[in-house]
This record gives structure tokens, sequence and C-alpha cells, in this order.
């Protein structure tokens, strides 16, 4: 359970990092970059022939980290600037339901009737979510659950692509160079509109190292060492109570209260994840990059 508690400080260090005054950008592109150091660095003094790759398969991996770390990580902090926690992170969960329609897409993996029932919780739960927003913010609301789809889009997209990356490499490998694309896109784009300025501060700086080490490398660090003891299926499955916790420790440190509506919603993307975990029998071994 502790995992899923890093995991959950995202939307939490994301929120605090808004009320310094941060440029989002220059967030997620730091948080990116430390993390493809630091990755980067193991991989040179721990077995750097992982860092070998095709030269025939750049343009996959530039493609592969824009979309599942660049397009990810900023969709993911725009949903946090113009709505809640809850909110963000309820949209994002949609992504289970996302994958099912693109394995179905792109494998020809079979729409089966308790995936059927997990579009139908995700769509209920979109809806919800939507009515459940205040009507004196109602334009920011509705600007965060669409980042917040757009971010789960993203994550399905780098879980799908992943299983052709996992066939030719491995992981770590595809972990790194979907970081460093990731990180060039959100550094270059950072750049260009800042015209090369960086308006950082040491408060902004500590929550950025934060989220790259604490929410990120360590997150999923850990989650993949559990593999080892647990069942994939197993972490999975208890990957979804991640949006419960991140939702909890919203209430507890930015004082964010949920109306009925949007727990309902809330409550029905945890059991489509669920639902969907028990009837496929566990889940593969990917890695999502929040």
């Amino acid at each position: 359970m502790g995992v899923y508690c890093l995991l959950s400080t995202l939307g939490v260090l994301g929120k605090v990092a808004y009320s310094l005054c941060a440029d989002p950008l220059a967030v997620i592109g730091l948080r990116a970059s430390i993390a493809t150091a630091i990755v980067g660095l193991v991989l040179v003094v721990v077995r750097p022939s992982l860092l070998r790759f095709r030269l025939v398969d750049l343009p996959f991996f530039l493609g592969y980290g824009f979309v599942g770390v660049a397009m990810n990580y900023a969709c993911y902090f725009y949903a946090l600037k113009f709505t809640t926690v809850a909110t963000a992170i309820t949209s994002l969960y949609t992504y289970p339901a996302i994958i099912v329609i693109l394995a179905y897409a792109f494998y020809r993996e079979p729409i089966t009737g308790a995936k059927s029932v997990v579009l139908l919780l995700t769509f209920l739960d979109i809806v919800l979510v939507a009515l459940g927003s205040s009507p004196i913010v109602v334009s920011g609301d509705f600007r965060g659950i669409g980042f917040g789809l757009l971010a789960g889009a993203a994550t399905a997209i780098y879980v799908v692509a992943g299983k052709r990356a996992l066939s030719k490499y491995d992981a770590k490998t595809a972990l790194f160079y979907s970081f460093l694309s990731g990180s060039l896109a959100l550094n270059a784009l950072r750049i260009s509109q800042l015209q090369f300025t960086v308006n950082l501060n040491w408060s902004i700086l500590c929550v950025v190292l934060a989220i790259a080490i604490v929410a990120t490398l360590l997150g999923y660090g850990a989650l993949r060492y559990s593999l080892r003891f647990i069942e994939a299926g197993r972490a999975g499955l208890a990957c979804s109570v991640e949006p419960a916790i991140a939702i909890y420790l919203a209430y507890l440190f930015l004082n964010e209260a949920l109306n009925p509506t949007q727990i309902l919603g809330a409550v029905l993307v945890v059991l489509s994840v669920v639902l969907l975990q028990l009837r496929t029998g566990g889940s593969p071994k990917i890695q999502v990059v929040q």
C-alpha cells in the first residue's frame, strides 16, 4: 500500500507547485529531466548495454516519449491547474477503458462482456464528474476534465505502444528513452515559450525534486520491485486504490472536498478498474508514467 501512497502524492505536489506560482512547463520539464538523468546514470553504472537501441526505432521512441511522457505529464498538470485533484485523477483513470478500445483497434483483442461493462462505467464516471462540477467554476472544471481525459488517453497509448517496445527491448531501455525523448520535447517547448528564461526559486525546486524522486522514481521503482513478491494481477488490482488515496491526500492537505455526485463518479472509476482486473485474471507488467 505504501507504493500507492508514493504514487498518489503527485496531485498534491502539483497543486503545491501551482500555489508557489510555478510555471507548469518548467515543473514537468524538470521532472522529466531529473528522472531521465537518474535512470540514465543507473544504467551507465549498472548495465550500460541496455542503452543500446536500433536507429530504425528512433522515430518510434521519439513518438513514444512525446505522447507517453510529454503529453501525459503536460495534460495532467494542466488538469490540476484548472480543477481539483479529485476531478483530475478521476478523469485520468479512464485510461483502462481507453486501453480496451485501443487494444481492440490495434491488436484485435476481443471486447468481452466484462470489458463492455467497464466502458459503460467509465462513460458514467465522466458524466458524473462533469455534472458534479461547481457552476461557479464550470468553465475551469470542464477544461480540467478535458486535460484529464487527454492525460488518460496519452497513458493508454503509452501502455498499448509499450507492448511493441517490450517485444524488442528491456523495460528499462524503453523507460529511459521514453523519458529522454519526452524531456527533450518538454524542454524545447518550455524554452521556446519562455525565451531561454527560467523563473524558479528554491521552494519550487524542492517541490519538483519531490515530484521527480518521490512520485516518479520511488513510486514506480517500488511498484516494479513489489512485482518480485506479488503477482502482477494483484499489483494491478491494488493500483485501483491510487485515485482514492490521492483524493484523501487532497482532502487532508488541500482541504478539497467532493460533492456526492463526484464521489459516485470516483467510486465508479475504481470499480471499473477492479472489474477489469478481476475479469481478465490480472494485468500485464506495464509501466505507467504519471
